[in-house]
């Protein structure tokens, strides 16, 4: 029978000692307090705010008495709920084999040890979940030989052939805790106990304050960070918050060595967060709720993609990489309970989680127990969220698949060109991965947006120039079959490809040769001699009229004629440089230049027959600069 005692019901507070002294008295059990338990007490007496709970256990042997498994260092865990081999396995599959096996010095598993140093950064809040993980990893952990006491090693079967051969990874392991100052004693509170386990466990601990931030950071993960004002505080600006400093720990973790110069190529990390099943199946309905692509109507990952570590270029081939790694995802909120009480373990609770103040507390508190009820049961309704997940997962990776080969045979990645008036399945899968690859993840639309796009392509195609805006400065742009994204922040008018470096008059030798497209030789007309040069773009001079060489002495065309004749794709006609003279008030085209594509080296330009140097005459020498 278990007993539970909540120190924040204030009547309670010195009933709860007084309890465990009295059964103690009459069981003949002597409870021999670890620290935190003592602590504990402390908290009951002068912090009546405080919510925290203990699990005792009762047993009936030769006499019924009271007994507390003690979380010190050479007590066996209880795990009936197999927790710690569910992390086991997790952090084995998940996170330290695939990452092995990516290295190219993985020459025996037997030697893994000797290649890789994995950084292990856990994020304890001090809630259930986040200690339910940091128990079964230090129950993972054996100390090795190294002074240093948070190096130690993970005992895994990398085989996972069930021999007694457990293959040891070395690993250190350090603590991160966020006070994020929300809920006044009771923050700190979490702080001091999170602060506890790691000092009887000699773990690094780690440990950051709201109110020490300032925010002016730029960029979090996928999207730029709007400026904040004082210390506002929102779940999501907390959570990027949260990441950013982990992500910096970690690398300064993993980058340090012992002159703490330089980076160890072997060494690398992962930040492990205790999200659970549950978690994953809020995080589905979230999804359903904000509008997502059957593709992503998924769970989270067990590991994210990597990210790299190492700030010196030279490293860049390292394997200095980081990890989010979620190793607990396999299991459900009742088994981690369950395991915390069989162990008689404490941990914190957070009053907010039981109010719907936010969306994903009003999904599990509300929206979830509606639809176990309705699916027949917590077992039916897991199902159906597993079914979801795998069809999801099934769908993303066929469609990534050949989106990617699809991608990969477009003539510029700059660009995203139509197969044409029709866009399936797999041209919405290609241009959101290519969105989301061109703005380094700072753009991910959503399937609203894709569709806003979908519809002007095909319910307009005689429409071949047309803007879309999808939200945060992005705009998509569409000329003739090719697709771009601008940011409004983005001048693209004021930065010139070409400009001109100086101009010298000198005498025309027809052996004369041109050192590559950045010169020019033109033959300027006695009254233009003191007209002015200048750079301009087809879209800022109009459809003026041009004369090329080949068509001397017929009527000039108009100089998208010239382009379309050329096979200037659409989109980069009005973006083409052109030479131009003033006379007067008016400009003329002296040269235009042709490039098929945005990539094309091999771009030239025209000049304007009647500027065409002729031998023996004065001429004037061009030298152009180009703007990378």
């Amino acid at each position: 029978m278990s007993y539970y005692l909540l120190s924040r019901l204030r009547p309670l507070r010195a009933s709860a000692i007084l309890f465990t002294n009295i059964v103690s008295a009459f069981s003949g059990f002597h409870w021999q307090h670890p620290p935190h338990h003592l602590s504990l007490q402390r908290q009951l007496v002068h912090h009546q705010d405080v919510s925290c709970y203990v699990s005792m256990q009762c047993q009936s042997m030769h006499t019924r008495g009271l007994t507390v498994a003690a979380t010190g260092r050479g007590h066996e865990f209880v795990d009936d709920e197999n927790i710690i081999s569910a992390v086991r396995s997790s952090l084995r599959d998940d996170l330290i084999r695939p990452h092995i096996d990516t290295i190219s010095t993985t020459k025996t598993i037997e030697c893994s040890q000797d290649i890789t140093t994995v950084v292990l950064l856990l994020a304890v809040s001090g809630g259930s979940d986040s200690v339910a993980l940091f128990h079964a990893v230090t129950a993972l952990l054996r100390k090795t030989n190294d002074d240093s006491t948070q190096h130690a090693s993970i005992c895994l079967d990398l085989d996972n052939d069930g021999t007694d051969g457990s293959k040891e990874v070395k690993c250190e392991l350090h603590v991160a805790h966020f006070n994020h100052e929300q809920r006044g004693d009771n923050s700190d509170g979490d702080e001091a106990f999170v602060q506890r386990l790691c000092a009887e466990r000699d773990i690094p601990f780690h440990n950051y304050f709201w109110s020490d931030e300032e925010f002016s950071f730029s960029k979090v993960e996928r999207n730029d960070e709007n400026a904040i004002s004082g210390n506002s505080f929102t779940q999501d600006i907390a959570r990027k918050w949260r990441r950013r400093k982990l992500r910096d720990l970690l690398s300064d973790l993993v980058l340090q060595t012992n002159n703490n110069t330089m980076c160890d190529t072997n060494r690398w990390g992962a930040i492990l967060t205790a999200h659970h099943g549950d978690d994953s199946d809020e995080t589905i309905l979230l999804k359903l709720l904000r509008g997502t692509h059957l593709s992503n109507l998924r769970g989270m990952e067990a590991r994210s993609e990597k990210f790299d570590l190492a700030t010196d270029s030279s490293s860049s081939s390292s394997t200095c990489v980081g990890y989010f790694a979620k190793p607990m995802l396999q299991l459900r909120k009742n088994d981690i309970t369950k395991f915390l009480e069989s162990n008689a373990l404490e941990w914190r609770e957070d009053e907010s989680n039981a109010t719907n103040k936010y969306k994903r507390n009003k999904v599990r508190n509300e929206l979830i127990p509606l639809m176990r009820e309705l699916a027949g049961g917590e077992q039916a309704l897991q199902k159906r969220f597993n079914n979801i997940d795998q069809q999801s997962r099934a769908i993303s990776k066929d469609l990534k698949e050949r989106a990617t080969s699809y991608l990969a045979s477009m003539p510029s990645q700059s660009e995203f060109w139509l197969p044409g008036d029709e866009v399936d399945i797999l041209c919405e899968e290609a241009f959101y991965i290519w969105a989301s690859k061109v703005t380094d993840r700072k753009l991910q639309l959503s399937y609203d947006q894709i569709n806003r796009i979908k519809f002007q392509v095909e319910n307009y195609p005689g429409k071949l120039q047309w803007t879309i805006d999808v939200g945060d400065l992005w705009r998509v742009q569409r000329n003739g079959n090719v697709l771009t994204l601008v940011h409004e922040t983005e001048s693209i008018s004021d930065s010139l490809p070409w400009y001109i470096v100086e101009t010298n008059h000198v005498l025309f030798d027809v052996n004369d040769q041109l050192e590559s497209d950045t010169e020019l030789i033109i033959k300027l007309p006695p009254k233009m001699e003191s007209s002015s040069l200048s750079m301009k773009r087809v879209k800022d001079v109009g459809n003026m009229r041009f004369l090329p060489q080949w068509r001397k002495g017929r009527s000039p065309i108009k100089i998208k004629e010239l382009l379309r004749g050329q096979k200037i794709p659409l989109h980069l006609r009005d973006e083409t440089s052109v030479l131009c003279i003033s006379v007067g008030s008016e400009d003329q085209i002296v040269a235009v230049y042709i490039q098929q594509s945005d990539e094309d080296a091999n771009g030239k330009w025209i000049i304007h027959s009647d500027f065409e140097p002729t031998k023996g005459n004065s001429v004037t020498r061009i030298t152009l600069g180009t703007i990378n």
